[in-house]
């Protein structure tokens, strides 16, 4: 009798009650978990990110400055949202955005140190290293992560649109109500089974493998919707970086193609943990899920809307002599 007392109890209406309460109370501090770096501690969220130096924030150089005043000229962000975007430089080197244009706290975008780099000597000079020991830039594999890491200019400004359009739009807000529904969905569910299946008078172990089916349903369907949003997004930016002219697109093939190569060299580099991180492709290794859109598929993406370019281009010109002949 003394072991079933306490579960017993949280069938009471009392007990049902104080169960509520335990569901809200999670459900909106998983939220505010995903909301409140976006929002209310965005700037502590910056800090975090930023990339240090002995110490000391790096300042972003003037040269990605005017770069980044000139990608929000190309994406036409009006003067309203333009004053909530701020860049910045971020430790490592891919590229960081986090808030919303939708939201009133703004937009940090954080450009990577290898923005800066022009040259492979630029690369030298870092004295880049991976898991804590220098790369011979002089060999093989060194040479690939330098030559990887250098981007012309065109695939910088096309790198830095990416990540504002990643920041133009309601995904914040979507994500973080994600879990506040999902665990919402999974406590009325249980009820309701309970209730259509007078499960409250079966044994323990019935209502336990009905919350374990449930709850992993639930944890499926949030990383579901996760997932399908960060997609739906990142397909949306493709599309509208195409949109920039041919010049953006070939620099998109350029950027997904560097980024491949990039994380092929650090697959060799980091041995077993790299092999785990990355495939042999270059893609990034999610097992089941899939939260972003393959590298190798944005990069046929902007192959195709290149070659689909270049035909119309050539079908154009062709026209245009018949025309004059």
């Amino acid at each position: 009798m003394s072991v079933k007392r306490p579960v017993s109890w949280f069938l009471t209406e009392q007990g049902r009650r104080f169960s509520f309460s335990i569901i809200t109370g999670t459900g909106l501090a998983l939220t505010a978990a995903r909301f409140t770096p976006h929002t209310f501690f965005l700037q502590k969220y910056k800090d975090f990110a930023h990339y240090y130096n002995e110490g000391k924030p790096v300042e972003l150089p003037n040269d990605l400055h005017n770069m980044f005043q000139k990608c929000l000229d190309l994406l036409n962000i009006s003067e309203t949202h333009r004053k909530l975007i701020e860049p910045f430089s971020v430790f490592g080197f891919d590229l960081f955005h986090a808030g919303s244009t939708s939201s009133r706290f703004g937009v940090v975008v954080g450009i990577p140190v290898n923005f800066t780099y022009k040259t492979l000597d630029d690369v030298e000079k870092q004295n880049v290293q991976v898991n804590q020991k220098s790369i011979d830039l002089k060999s093989e594999i060194g040479k690939k992560l330098g030559e990887a890491l250098v981007l012309p200019d065109k695939v910088k400004e096309f790198a830095i649109c990416r990540e504002i359009l990643m920041t133009h739009n309601y995904k914040v807000m979507l994500e973080s109500s994600y879990p506040f529904i999902c665990l919402f969905f999974a406590y009325n569910l249980s009820q309701y089974i309970n209730m259509r299946l007078n499960l409250y008078r079966a044994p323990q172990a019935v209502r336990g493998v009905l919350y374990s089916i449930v709850g992993f349903f639930s944890l499926g369907t949030y990383f579901l919707m996760k997932d399908m949003t960060e997609v739906y997004y990142e397909t949306a930016a493709d599309k509208k970086l195409c949109e920039l002219g041919p010049d953006y697109i070939k620099s998109g093939v350029i950027f997904y193609d560097k980024l491949l190569q990039r994380n092929q060299a650090l697959r060799e580099l980091m041995g077993k943990e790299g092999e785990k991180k990355y495939t042999k492709t270059g893609n990034e290794n999610h097992m089941i899920r899939q939260p972003r859109v393959a590298l190798v598929h944005r990069k046929q993406y902007f192959e195709q809307r290149l070659k689909e370019s270049n035909e119309d281009f050539n079908g154009h010109n062709i026209t245009e002599n018949n025309y004059v002949l």
